[in-house]
């Protein structure tokens, strides 16, 4: 993918973290060495898009070589950076008031946390399922599909994004995890 425009939502968050801290701030990259941009933030929906971005973000930055606009100079900075832009995620989810869905993204990085420790490779299904349920309409699938990740069956979870549109979503979040 080339890397980021200088309007796209990822430099928004990347530029919100640099005024919020200088040690975040230096662990910013360049323009030109920024990749990718939005993936599920904007499934989710416009209400939900820039905390969902900021999450992943987080997520990256925890578990993946790097993060799309950040790169931590140390491990130790790199957790305490994704974990900031959690929190900062889930504070832009809780101003659209939706408790629902404060709790589905809660889940979502546990469970993807999870997933990703153990080498089962459907974070990415994880991620996409749940920005789709938080764009709606929500029903009891994605609560069922985590149960069975939890006891160990992706099938449910892989059903929910067996479609056409989920093919280059999950490309892309595989090869920013590095497993492409």
């Amino acid at each position: 993918m080339a890397p980021v425009g200088i309007e796209s939502r990822v430099d928004r968050i990347a530029e919100r973290a640099a005024r919020g801290s200088a040690v975040w701030a230096r662990s910013v990259l360049a323009p030109t060495d920024r990749d990718g941009d939005a993936l599920f933030g904007t499934v989710a929906g416009a209400p939900f898009a820039d905390g969902v971005e900021t999450i992943y973000e987080g997520y990256l930055v925890h578990h993946a070589p790097r993060g799309r606009v950040f790169a931590a100079p140390d491990r130790e900075q790199g957790l305490l950076l994704g974990d900031y832009l959690y929190a900062t995620g889930l504070v832009q989810v809780c101003e659209a008031g939706d408790v629902e869905a404060i709790a589905a993204l809660a889940d979502l990085v546990s469970l993807a946390a999870h997933l990703r420790a153990s080498g089962a490779n459907v974070d990415g299904e994880l991620w996409l399922a749940t920005a789709r349920h938080l764009a709606g309409p929500r029903n009891d699938d994605l609560t069922a599909a985590r149960e069975a990740l939890r006891a160990g069956d992706s099938a449910a979870l892989i059903a929910l994004v067996a479609d056409h549109d989920a093919a280059p979503l999950l490309l892309e979040h595989r090869r920013l995890m590095g497993d492409a």
